[in-house]
């Protein structure tokens, strides 16, 4: 009898086990289908707030929220408000976005900021505070990636990093410049860590045209 009960028991908790992983694996699913629905629905605001690009998210990276311009990547260094930031799941390189929209000229503030500026090119002369000309000297985007990504001109180079790492991580960085003619410009920066300079550069390759401008 005592035989019959612990069989019995050994049954029951087979069942139980069998259950329960049957609803683990179901909980894993749906919420892996409601992190896809998330990120899909993440993709779309961005789109939607931007405006002026098209995206698609490169595969193998997780969003974080995106790092507030408080935290200086270099002194006296003004970076751009990123719209949205995601690291690799394998190499840990941080790639972080913002996307200008040029003023449209409808207010005497922006036409005169059109009128006093040239917003569709990099000023140059203002390089050498914040390149880091140890790593990198500027690079022209050729024609080819430029028309990928539906854009007219493009720049690339080391940007210079505070000497503590940026976020106590991150002691290199290289920033991705594409301009669109009287629409807007893209700041694609590209955290990574010593070691990593063949391996910021399949990233970049890899992920080149995420973002591409409207027609």
């Amino acid at each position: 009898m005592q035989f019959i009960c612990s069989r019995s028991n050994n049954m029951i908790q087979r069942l139980t086990i069998k259950k329960g992983f049957q609803l683990l694996l179901f909980l894993l699913v749906a919420t892996s289908m409601h992190s896809q629905s998330y990120l899909d629905e993440y993709d779309q605001l961005f789109i939607k707030e931007t405006k002026i690009i098209n995206y698609h998210r490169p595969d193998n990276y997780f969003y974080i929220r995106p790092v507030d311009s408080y935290f200086e990547i270099y002194p006296n260094i003004l970076q751009s408000e990123f719209n949205i930031s995601m690291i690799n799941k394998d190499n840990q390189i941080m790639i972080c976005v913002a996307v200008i929209h040029y003023p449209e000229g409808k207010t005497r503030a922006q036409k005169y900021l059109i009128a006093t500026r040239d917003l569709n090119r990099l000023y140059e002369k203002g390089l050498s505070s914040v390149m880091d000309t140890r790593l990198s000297k500027l690079i022209y985007i050729d024609a080819p990636h430029i028309k990928k990504m539906n854009a007219n001109r493009g720049y690339l180079y080391n940007l210079k990093v505070r000497k503590n790492l940026y976020l106590g991580i991150y002691p290199r960085c290289k920033k991705l410049i594409v301009y669109k003619d009287n629409v807007g410009r893209v700041e694609i920066l590209f955290f990574y860590k010593y070691g990593q300079d063949d391996i910021v550069k399949q990233e970049i390759e890899k992920t080149w045209g995420m973002l591409k401008f409207k027609a």
